[in-house]
């Protein structure tokens, strides 16, 4: 076990993780405890991302870790009614999944303790780095990076800067992650925390190149209205139309998430470099300004308006971006749009 990929090798790789994760659903899927925590129709998306999570967690490859949403472990599972018998079920389930797995009896062992600890961990209790098979050197030191990034993700949701400052560094050699905890930091809009990700950028300027949950750093920026950062990766090349995992510009981004007073002037710098005001976006095919009727965001749908937006322009259900505001009730967007109507 001294090669830091045995674990990974040993389930099978990535391929090997996301086997386990669907062979565990299938059995949660019928549990009576368990599948209710899981309102929806499917569990792909349950399956998706604990399967990237043991990829990223295993050190696998960071093109297979973009359907993680999650950083912390805590945070990802603080939706859950999470009680001793949720726990018991969810550790029955994955000894069976692990018992029906093509993986050795001591790499099913290890496993088994790694589970039982970090489901402790989730609930709330104290598990430290040594309970965690402390004669297995990878999976002590990756659940101590682990740990460190929840203390991250806490420390920036607790404004504790200087927590969470000093142990962003400790992300730097995993990049997804890295973007994850950045954006993170650009969210919370804290002058000291956005001057950490500038400089991140500015000393490693690959690090606007990656993703996490398949977005890159721009997409981030964007949405959080952090237009400093914004602004920043477009002087160093960052293209304003990249798309994200789901087909969405930047652009799109600022109008969907950006409820801050930066938002029109990041619409304004987007255009400005080149953004395509009217790109159609996923499933949908939205555009920016029908994702701003549809939030109710005034002034960015205003800005977007400015800079060229088509307000006739229909979406996959034949909507236009004031028939969106309507069927919102954003009754403020909507006076707006009905202003600038024009004749076809």
């Amino acid at each position: 076990m001294d090669n830091p990929a045995t674990l990974l090798e040993m389930l099978g790789g990535e391929e090997g993780c996301r086997t386990l994760s669907a062979a565990f659903y299938a059995r949660v899927g019928k549990d009576p405890v368990l599948r209710p925590l899981f309102p929806g129709k499917s569990l792909r998306c349950a399956i998706e991302e604990f399967a990237a999570f043991l990829i990223q967690f295993l050190g696998g490859d960071e093109e297979q870790t973009q359907k993680r949403w999650w950083l912390s472990l805590r945070e990802s599972h603080a939706r859950f009614a999470i009680a001793p018998a949720q726990r018991s079920a969810w550790l029955k389930h994955m000894r069976a999944a692990l018992d029906a797995a093509p993986v050795t009896d001591a790499t099913r062992e290890t496993l088994n303790r790694f589970f039982l600890h970090t489901s402790a961990y989730v609930m709330g209790a104290d598990v430290e780095t040594e309970q965690i098979s402390p004669e297995k050197d990878e999976l002590a030191a990756r659940w101590k990076a682990q740990r460190h990034l929840d203390e991250a993700v806490a420390a920036i949701a607790a404004a504790d800067d200087e927590t969470a400052l000093a142990l962003a560094p400790m992300m730097e050699a995993r990049p997804a992650v890295f973007v994850g905890l950045l954006s993170r930091m650009m969210q919370s809009r804290r002058a000291a925390l956005i001057g950490y990700v500038e400089s991140a950028i500015r000393r490693e300027p690959r690090t606007a190149e990656r993703r996490f949950a398949g977005k890159l750093l721009l997409h981030f920026a964007s949405g959080a209205g952090a237009i400093d950062v914004v602004d920043l990766l477009l002087r160093q090349g960052a293209s304003p139309n990249a798309l994200d995992r789901g087909g969405h510009t930047p652009l799109y981004c600022v109008a969907n998430e950006c409820g801050t007073e930066e938002g029109p002037a990041v619409v304004r710098v987007l255009v400005k470099a080149g953004a395509a005001v009217n790109a159609c976006g996923g499933v949908t095919r939205a555009t920016p300004l029908h994702m701003a009727a549809r939030r109710g965001h005034v002034a960015i749908a205003e800005a977007l308006l400015d800079c060229g937006a088509a307000i006739h322009a229909r979406d996959a259900r034949g909507d236009t971006p004031l028939q969106r505001a309507l069927n919102c009730r954003r009754t403020e967007v909507a006076k707006l749009l009905t202003a600038a109507q024009a004749p076809l």
